[in-house]
């Protein structure tokens, strides 16, 4: 299967400048901070999403039908307005889509309908929902997903069936070419989340998460901590590779009772080797000094990397995510500083090559928006 041709075309315009002021005006929030400070553009003020990827100023992700909606129909935010993606093949009461994955105007994802069987299936698209493209899985299969694109290759995984054709089996990495549409199985229990440069990266699950990348062969490069209980690659930039490592650390109070041990897991980037990790977790937000417990490297795209952290709470009890941004040198800025009144958590899920932040915003009450957060000149 060819993918459509206008899937290679090149970058459309970045938001037009107009619309973004109109925007800023009516739905943003500043902040004025020694770091960098952000406009937080809040992408569904009348319904509820979040925005899953960003390219070229623009965002991408789902609009939800509910307040608190944890899926919907996928949707393009540009400088004129949403564009719904939703697949007119996807019918029936629960159908749903969402984009993960943004490269020019290349959007991959996921969709699930009475056509697919409600199970999830991987989805590429160029700007409109007629576009929408089924991208072929070479086995049977309970449904998959496309995770992300560099324009190049999408990445994801597709979930096989055991011999006897009916059981659920393990997840295989997959990596389709844009160009020829071409799929290609380079493993099991595994999983790519991201591309660049000829390089994916994932995770290879042998009982307990492993991060590790690939160069499109079945042979994978493990990335694991040596000292690390679990590993996680979810973003690379072609060159490094952006996740999270959990460590079990002795502690007193925090420790359920009996145990002295206590998970953290802390953001991780790699250049190519295990040994080469590197802890870039916050210890403390640069927005009110709050201790940071947890934290997860999302994507990394020039300069920027992007994720979240968790406030502490002093107890196991996972506190509130934050969306971060770190930049060149590592320093971290504590995005729920820059989040419109009523917000109280919020994740950043991806970044583009100029340092907006695409991702979730989440009232106290559930409701979740997309929002877009945007570097201030």
């Amino acid at each position: 299967m060819k993918l459509h041709s206008s899937l290679l075309s090149p970058v459309r315009p970045v938001w037009a400048r107009s619309a973004l002021l109109s925007i800023i005006a009516a739905l943003s929030v500043h902040h004025l901070d020694a770091q960098t400070s952000y406009t937080a553009i809040d992408l569904t003020p009348t319904a509820s999403g979040s925005a899953q990827t960003a390219s070229g100023g623009q965002a991408a992700g789902y609009t939800g039908a509910t307040p608190n909606a944890f899926s919907g129909r996928a949707t393009l935010w540009t400088g004129d307005g949403a564009i719904d993606l939703h697949p007119a093949f996807l019918d029936g009461a629960g159908a749903r889509s969402q984009v993960n994955g943004f490269a020019g105007n290349l959007q991959v994802g996921i969709g699930a309908g009475t056509s697919t069987g409600n199970r999830n299936a991987p989805i590429a698209w160029s700007d409109t929902a007629a576009s929408a493209t089924l991208l072929s899985i070479p086995f049977v299969n309970a449904g998959g997903q496309a995770n992300a694109t560099d324009g190049l290759q999408i990445v994801g995984s597709a979930v096989g069936l055991d011999r006897d054709g009916t059981t659920i089996g393990t997840a295989h990495a997959m990596i389709w070419d844009v160009a020829t549409g071409a799929a290609l199985d380079i493993g099991t229990d595994a999983t790519l989340n991201d591309v660049a440069g000829g390089m994916q990266v994932g995770v290879i699950n042998k009982g307990i998460a492993n991060a590790a990348f690939w160069r499109g062969t079945n042979k994978a490069t493990s990335l694991h901590p040596k000292t690390a209980v679990v590993s996680y690659a979810s973003g690379t930039d072609g060159v490094r590779q952006v996740g999270y490592a959990g460590f079990d650390i002795r502690v007193r109070v925090e420790a359920v009772k009996g145990q002295k041990d206590r998970r953290f897991n802390y953001a991780h980037v790699w250049t190519g080797t295990a040994a080469s990790a590197l802890n870039i977790h916050p210890y403390v937000s640069s927005a009110d000094g709050k201790v940071l417990d947890h934290s997860y490297a999302m994507k990394v795209k020039g300069q920027y990397i992007v994720g979240y952290a968790n406030v502490s709470t002093g107890t196991t009890t996972i506190g509130l995510a934050r969306a971060i941004v770190w930049d060149s040198n590592y320093q971290a800025t504590d995005l729920q500083a820059f989040v419109p009144a009523g917000f109280v958590t919020s994740v950043a899920y991806g970044v583009d090559e100029s340092g907006n932040v695409a991702g979730v915003m989440t009232k106290a009450d559930g409701t979740r928006h997309a929002v877009l957060w945007v570097p201030n000149p």
